[in-house]
């Protein structure tokens, strides 16, 4: 290394520089690196950060994705105060505030990591995100969160982006990687980037909305669904009305909110389940599941007469 910095007139410094060992061998994951350079005593770390990312001897990347999560938590509290169960922000200034400061972070060098075991640890933190967007419950199915916030689930983002830099790799004669092949594997565990992306046949967008359709089997937009200019509690109330998780008395009582003994039969005399909200006869709108879907005008009544209740 001396000789290399002396031929490319560059300066050492041994104090900052630091050491690390990649290896599978379980026991020897205590043992350290003991290495002189310019007479110092190099440091050894175990998980080294290059470039925003946190490396660890395996590369399984668990260190980097526990860190993330963490980091993807923090700014979920922000988000959550542009919301509440009474009043919120608008929808859109929601959802863009989310994938500039939550899905941005979370998918940054994911072509690197985006294949680890533990990349549901970021997931589930992005799941919290979605669930700000659309104010939905916990109970809530995660698929229907993404397609009612209007955001490709997380899985199928990174996959886009993995084969959008495999594309640049492929074409781009100043990629690094260029006419880089694939070479035989040692180990079969390994989720090779080369082994597991492929070229983008699209532009990103369209790529993300195929993938999202096949997985899905319905039809996908990365906007939000109609409804979302109303009022926060109406979109909201929406919401749990197209989901079917919300504050029914039957649900409470499943969940153990309210008391055990507790009727669950709305005022009308039938049982109160989310489906009946939509035909009870408490409420003098009545509306079925496209209603819900369009948000018409029969659904936004619906929705105002409920979003106190539900």
């Amino acid at each position: 290394m001396s000789k290399y910095y002396q031929n490319m007139k560059l300066k050492p410094n041994p104090m900052k520089t630091q050491i690390s060992a990649f290896h599978l061998k379980n026991k020897l994951a205590s043992r350290k690196l003991k290495i002189t350079w310019e007479e110092v005593k190099l440091e050894h770390t175990t998980h080294p950060k290059y470039l925003g990312v946190t490396l660890d001897r395996s590369l399984n990347f668990k260190e980097h994705c526990v860190a993330l999560k963490r980091k993807i938590c923090a700014r979920n509290t922000l988000l959550r105060k542009l919301v509440s169960s009474k009043w919120g922000a608008h929808p859109e200034t929601v959802r863009i505030s989310a994938l500039a400061l939550r899905f941005s972070v979370a998918e940054y060098a994911c072509p690197v990591w985006g294949r680890s075991t533990h990349t549901k640890q970021i997931d589930t933190a992005l799941n919290e995100t979605v669930r700000i967007i659309t104010g939905c419950l916990k109970p809530t199915p995660v698929d229907k969160l993404y397609h009612l916030a209007g955001i490709a689930p997380p899985h199928i983002r990174r996959q886009i982006a993995s084969d959008l830099e495999r594309t640049k790799q492929i074409t781009d004669e100043r990629h690094p990687m260029y006419n880089t092949q694939v070479e035989g594997f040692r180990l079969k565990s390994r989720k090779s980037f080369l082994k597991c992306t492929k070229k983008l046949e699209d532009d990103p967008q369209t790529s993300r909305l195929k993938l999202w359709e096949v997985e899905s089997r319905q039809i996908v937009e990365e906007t939000l669904p109609p409804g979302h200019n109303n009022k926060w509690m109406i979109w909201r109330t929406l919401n749990h009305l197209r989901t079917g998780v919300g504050r029914s008395r039957e649900n409470l009582k499943k969940w153990g909110i309210s008391d055990g003994n507790e009727d669950t039969n709305c005022e009308c005399g039938k049982t109160q389940t989310m489906s009946h909200l939509l035909n009870c006869n408490e409420c003098p709108i009545k509306c079925n599941v496209t209603d819900l879907k369009d948000a018409n005008s029969k659904a936004i009544k619906l929705a105002e007469f409920w979003s106190d209740k539900i």
